[in-house]
């Protein structure tokens, strides 16, 4: 049987203030295609289906033609929540979705026994659904992220984290001896998170170790962390990444969804399968305002971070003015800095504090601080 793994699709998410949601048609539409070229029976989409809790219409109405083209009834869709989602609106849909194909799995599954395409659901209940092509049978672990329990489970206060997430994908592998798959979302030790990823470990408190997944699973389908990364190449503990960058600190990654396959009772063939449509994230720099225009203008088709190094502070019309003409600009950062005579960088930790006031002062202002605000100034920072 042949999967395709994705996850944190974050569909509706925006880059500071920009939509991209006609961005995120064309890359679910390519995830589309590839399930259809590599022949794939059945897609997991390991949760953070929305970047909200109560999406825009327009953000579900594009996960709902791509969940439906993706399945065709010839495919099966397995999805899960994550912490981005709200998991009682995104199984609202659960009927309908059931009819194309598409499995909104969780801790009650209780699907009929169907066909979809070449596989067939035998079984399902807590925490898991079984598939069949007919030679194997494969059993997937089906958890979506919790914060400290799962919805209707009571927290028991002597269990850690860790110890609850452990038998929670032990109960949902079972103890049969069918192919196990796990799919959840959750913060994995070794993992490494980017920005884009909401804050969940509270310091550590909801981290898990890899050792609480089962021994018998063959592969752990991850969601959460938008980096593709394996965990443990050993026990095919992997994130298949957003297939987006959606943010600066993932610029010069590459996007892309995961492809296994299972045979008997093991996972082989894992290939990885770029992404190519999609903007960029570039980070750049450049000395001095005057050189922003050549910097900027060989990224006219990415989104772009730009840091300038000047030796005075900006006025608010520069920066509007380089924003209007590069529009794909969506951050500057001005660093301050000194300057030797021939263009070397000294630091701003070499301006007093009266120069940088000073330079604050104009950028904000248009004109330098008056004498007696100046002396207001430099006797506030004498004060101990």
């Amino acid at each position: 049987m042949k999967f395709l793994h994705t996850s944190d699709l974050h569909i509706g998410k925006k880059l500071d203030g920009i939509t991209r949601l006609d961005e995120q048609r064309e890359v679910l539409g390519e995830i589309v295609s590839i399930a259809r070229e590599r022949e794939v029976d059945a897609v997991i989409i390991s949760g953070d289906v929305f970047d909200t809790f109560i999406p825009s219409a327009e953000a579900e109405a594009a996960f709902y033609d791509f969940a439906a083209e993706l399945s065709d009834k010839k495919r099966a869709v397995i999805v899960i929540s994550g912490n981005h989602d709200d998991e009682d609106r995104l199984f609202a849909s659960g009927v309908l979705a059931l009819k194309n194909g598409i499995f909104f799995c969780g801790r009650d599954n209780a699907f009929p026994k169907m066909q979809v395409g070449n596989v067939k659901i035998i079984d399902s209940g807590r925490y898991f659904i079984e598939l069949s092509d007919g030679k194997d049978n494969i059993r997937l672990g089906t958890v979506p992220y919790f914060s400290d329990a799962p919805k209707g489970e009571i927290v028991d206060k002597d269990e850690g984290y860790g110890d609850r997430a452990k038998r929670i994908f032990s109960e949902a592998l079972g103890s049969g001896d069918e192919c196990k798959i796990l799919v959840a979302h959750f913060f994995m030790l070794g993992g490494v998170p980017t920005s884009g990823e909401r804050a969940v470990d509270l310091g550590g408190a909801r981290v898990i170790a890899p050792s609480a997944i089962p021994e018998d699973c063959k592969y752990a389908a991850l969601g959460h962390l938008h980096r593709r990364q394996v965990v443990l190449k050993a026990r095919n503990i992997i994130y298949s990444g957003s297939p987006m960058q959606y943010s600066y600190d993932e610029a010069g990654t590459e996007k892309s969804v995961t492809i296994f396959e299972t045979d008997g009772k093991e996972v082989k063939n894992i290939e990885i399968v770029p992404i190519k449509n999609g903007k960029r994230l570039v980070e750049i720099s450049c000395l001095g305002i005057e050189n922003a225009d050549e910097a900027v203008g060989r990224y006219a088709d990415d989104y772009v971070s730009l840091t300038i190094r000047s030796d005075r502070p900006l006025a608010l019309e520069e920066t509007k003015g380089l924003k209007e003409r590069f529009p794909n600009i969506t951050q500057i950062k001005l660093v301050v800095t000194k300057m030797t005579a021939d263009g070397r960088i000294i630091g701003r930790k070499h301006l007093s504090d009266e120069e940088l006031f000073k330079g604050y002062f104009e950028a904000r202002y248009g004109a330098p601080p008056e004498d007696d605000v100046m002396q207001t100034y430099l006797e506030i920072m004498s004060e101990e």
